[in-house]
């Protein structure tokens, strides 16, 4: 192995993390509900267990088990300035389980975020540091690989850095085009709202008229060859006229700009529909460095009585392009352009904003459940089950002690169930009874304790 010199001057390369063909179920920057999907969700054969690898020399900064959507995940620190992070794991590398265990029982707790210094654990490429697995907010068995900027905290496409994962030769498709007429300042159609027209193939089969300004949005996604998930769109560029008037290159995403998602994305009409249609026009709050567009904030404006050549080009990582033209006929339109609108943009402006969420939940009083599950295996199997209930606020924390000394009790993945296998704790087996405490608090702070004996 590599001495913490070496791997802290060597030029560092990236590899896959995973010794299987890669597939992937999701890529980068997809919209998501208040954020971007920030890494590449790699399939791994609808299995857990699959070894997971350092993509490149460093070492071990970060391990959290069960904190965010992440599930179990390792961070590692590389010496050109980037962290790679794997989330969703199953189990980590024996190395990394041993400070995992220890910072768990000297701290009394099960979940955990910590920060591991250079020489805790350096790794090399290629080398395992975990079993792929489906913890957290996973909807299956995957991988989930992030790659992030240490002096910005950005968000960055792992493609730029292994570009050799893939075999691209799968174009993007758009599925529809939405119109957005500005209130009171625009009219398509003959019409105020906003209008969506769904593409055959590249074409919209049909004419367009618009007078005064307006917004457009675009449904699309991106795919590639061995996978039926649609992916997010990496560039998009409109085009009027042959004048470039907006353009998006989703990669190195700030973290705290992950939120304007809902705005740049119609994020109402996602909640209704599960459809994201991403604004070629920047909303006043959308900040996003991903976005560029002209001086008009990529809202056109239809102030001559003549054909505008509209064109949407579309593109992913690998080059692959699909281009959508379309014409819009600028025309006249005697409609009255409403001017005392106040209260309606009111609610435009805050239309798709939504930025935070509030969770009322109400008044709980009463403390969690805890139910021994199978007390009849315990004494032979020595694996204690229990399942922690609290249908008001949830639970917030909970910990164990067998005669007064704190064991870990694990998580059951998708379930509200804790196990702890008395073999692996610092349990010393006599073949006598103990005394067992799990104390459960939730969000609220009512605590319940529950006592029994256990054999070991």
């Amino acid at each position: 192995m590599l001495s913490l010199a070496g791997i802290l001057l060597a030029a560092v390369t990236y590899c896959s993390p995973v010794h299987i063909e890669v597939s992937l179920a999701g890529n980068f920057g997809e919209p998501r509900p208040n954020h971007f999907h920030g890494g590449l969700d790699i399939k791994t054969q609808q299995e857990e267990g699959k070894a997971v690898c350092s993509i490149g020399d460093g070492y071990v900064s970060r391990v959290s088990v069960n904190v965010g959507g992440m599930g179990n995940a390792v961070y590692v620190r590389h010496p050109d300035g980037y962290t790679s992070v794997y989330g969703h794991l199953q189990r980590f590398a024996p190395g990394i389980e041993a400070l995992v265990r220890k910072y768990q029982y000297h701290h009394q707790c099960t979940d955990l975020d910590i920060e591991l210094d250079a020489r805790d654990y350096p790794v090399t490429q290629g080398q395992i540091i975990a079993l792929s697995g489906d913890t957290g907010a996973s909807m299956g068995p995957h991988l989930h690989l992030e790659i992030r900027d240490n002096a910005t905290g950005n968000l960055m496409d792992p493609l730029e850095f292994i570009p050799e994962l893939l075999t691209d030769t799968v174009s993007p498709k758009a599925h529809a085009l939405m119109a957005y007429p500005i209130e009171g300042e625009g009219l398509f159609c003959g019409k105020t709202e906003q209008q969506r027209f769904d593409f055959n193939d590249h074409d919209l089969g049909q004419e367009f008229t618009a007078w005064g300004k307006v917004g457009f949005g675009l449904y699309a996604d991106d795919y590639m060859q061995g996978s039926a998930n649609p992916c997010g769109i990496r560039y998009t560029t409109l085009l009027v006229d042959g004048k470039e008037v907006f353009s998006s290159n989703v990669h190195n995403i700030p973290m705290k700009d992950n939120i304007q998602v809902n705005i740049w994305g119609d994020y109402d009409y996602f909640m209704e529909n599960q459809q994201w249609f991403m604004r070629s026009f920047i909303l006043p709050g959308n900040t996003l460095s991903i976005l560029k567009t002209d001086t008009t904030k990529g809202i056109i404006d239809f102030n001559e009585e003549r054909e505008y050549q509209i064109r949407y080009i579309i593109s992913d990582f690998f080059g692959n392009k699909s281009e959508y033209p379309f014409v819009v006929k600028g025309m006249k339109d005697s409609l009255l352009l409403a001017t005392d609108s106040l209260n309606r943009k009111e609610m435009t402006a805050n239309k798709g904003k939504h930025l935070s969420v509030d969770k009322d939940m109400g008044i709980d009083e009463l403390p969690p459940d805890v139910i021994p599950i199978n007390e009849r295996q315990w004494k032979e199997e020595h694996i204690l089950i229990f399942e922690l209930r609290d249908r008001q606020s949830g639970i917030r924390d909970y910990k164990a002690y067998i005669d007064d000394q704190f064991v870990v009790f694990e998580h059951v993945k998708k379930s509200s169930r804790i196990i702890c296998d008395l073999r692996h704790t610092p349990i010393t087996p006599n073949g006598r009874e103990r005394q067992l405490r799990i104390f459960a608090t939730d969000s609220t702070g009512n605590t319940a304790t529950y006592s029994t004996k256990v054999v070991y």
